[in-house]
């Protein structure tokens, strides 16, 4: 259904006349009319050449004489930034960080001047309302979590212009989102006799550890000696922001396979008794809310909960992958004569083509140099260099044991030639591992095993 909104500015007018219909954007206006109608239709996706028109659209929801509804106008926005292609949206981006707030430094200098009134940082604001409008949605949380998937994907590596270019604004916008977010979270276990279809189907769109193949793969993976939990913001009850997979076993485990393709259990034929470690296999944060440690109050509480479903639990650790392991070996090996020394003749060959033959000729060399990556590799910031060793590590877990062909996909050996690593939780260290290691890098190398 078409909506119609009165327009403040009449040079708005006349620039929505000459521009909007060549765009197809989000706006008409009728003819012999004073009011703008929203175009229901698909817009397209193009780069847009009038950039002041884009911030007078940004300008409109935040300024306080806004006689425009701001839930219309701010929706409408939104499915105007969703419609744009790549590009585009860096250029909307632009517009966020820069022109936005500097337009209206001038506007509200020129305020403070005439009215004598210190309002000046005002200017300063104008992205947080930006972002207060959209999160008042009915799915606004979404699409700001979206949005700054967006431009994490525009930002690209850290020594990319635009990762400099936008570093402020994302530092902004995850603030906010943390604000959001923080206070506001539920935690739902997740199971195939409760939980709607949609919600599934969600669970398996957004996995980004282990695909999931079909219904028949996840329902083995909600059985009844596994567990899924996921955090809901409590406006967005079907949106999973953020889930673990958990296995219930005897002990603790070296292969990922072993864990997705056990067959499904009954309920009567399971010993609950033998439930003595809680394997987290895979964490999974939407995009757009990384660096937000929602994983890390996620496995507090999942931990919690289990502890109380199941009291004779003894450990808590993970079966996670090393996803830079091999970038780094491949990178190194090219100019670092010891690693060449160590892998053996042909060494280069024998890591693309990794057949049985050779696996079997690399395997201690690899393990050895995977203990290498995992313990002594460092950021600049001296923490971890491999992502997933770094958020264990920060949580205060413990650098456990490394598994040889634990993970056997093509996306592992991809990875890191198949090689695994467990981190244990060690609930009474958990505290003291995690201030050592943000203090200095110091990694908590407790029962530390090769396999």
């Amino acid at each position: 259904m078409q909506r119609f909104v009165k327009v403040i500015s009449p040079f708005i007018i006349k620039r929505q006349t000459a521009h909007l219909q060549q765009y197809k954007t989000i706006f008409t206006k009728p003819a012999n009319t004073d009011k703008v109608v929203f175009n229901t239709k698909e817009t397209t996706s193009v780069v847009p050449e009038d950039r002041l028109f884009m911030h007078e659209l940004l300008e409109k929801i935040t300024e306080n004489n806004n006689s425009l509804p701001p839930p219309v106008f701010t929706e409408k926005c939104c499915d105007f930034f969703k419609q744009l292609d790549k590009n585009s949206k860096k250029e909307f981006f632009k517009i966020l960080s820069t022109e936005f707030n500097r337009v209206n430094a001038v506007k509200e200098a020129k305020e403070y001047i005439s009215l004598g009134k210190s309002n000046v940082t005002q200017a300063e604001k104008n992205l947080l309302h930006y972002l207060d409008h959209i999160r008042q949605l009915p799915n606004g949380l979404k699409l700001l979590v979206d949005m700054r998937a967006d431009l994490l994907n525009i930002m690209g590596s850290r020594d990319s212009p635009e990762y400099l270019e936008f570093a402020s604004l994302e530092e902004d916008i995850r603030l906010k989102l943390k604000t959001y977010i923080i206070g506001f979270l539920k935690l739902e276990r997740i199971t195939w006799q409760k939980s709607s279809a949609e919600l599934l189907e969600k669970i398996c769109d957004y996995e980004a550890v282990h695909a999931v193949h079909d219904w028949k793969d996840i329902k083995r993976r909600l059985g009844p000696d596994r567990r899924v939990f996921a955090f809901f913001e409590n406006n967005v009850p079907n949106e999973p922001l953020a889930f673990v997979h958990v296995a219930l076993v005897p002990e603790i485990s070296s292969s990922v396979q072993d864990i997705l393709n056990e067959p499904l259990p009954t309920q009567n034929s399971i010993n609950t008794e033998k439930f003595i470690c809680a394997i987290c296999y895979s964490i999974t944060t939407q995009k757009g809310l990384g660096g937000i440690n929602l994983g890390n109050y996620l496995i507090k509480q999942v931990v919690n909960n289990l502890k109380n479903e199941f009291t004779q639990l003894e450990t808590f650790a993970t079966l996670s992958p090393m996803p830079g392991f091999r970038k780094w070996l491949l990178h190194h090996a090219e100019t670092d004569t010891k690693i060449q020394a160590e892998l053996g003749p042909e060494w280069k060959t024998k890591l693309n083509r990794f057949n049985k033959q050779d696996q079997k000729q690399l395997k201690d060399p690899l393990m050895k140099l995977c203990s290498r990556y995992i313990l002594s590799e460092k950021r600049i910031e001296k923490n971890a260099l491999d992502p997933v060793a770094n958020f264990h590590l920060r949580n205060g877990a413990c650098a456990h044991q490394i598994h040889w062909q634990a993970d056997t996909s093509e996306k592992g050996i991809q990875e890191s030639f198949g090689i695994m690593i467990n981190y244990n939780y060690i609930l009474d260290r958990l505290e003291s591992n995690r201030r050592l290691y943000l203090l200095d890098g110091t990694i908590s190398k407790a029962g530390f095993l090769i396999t």
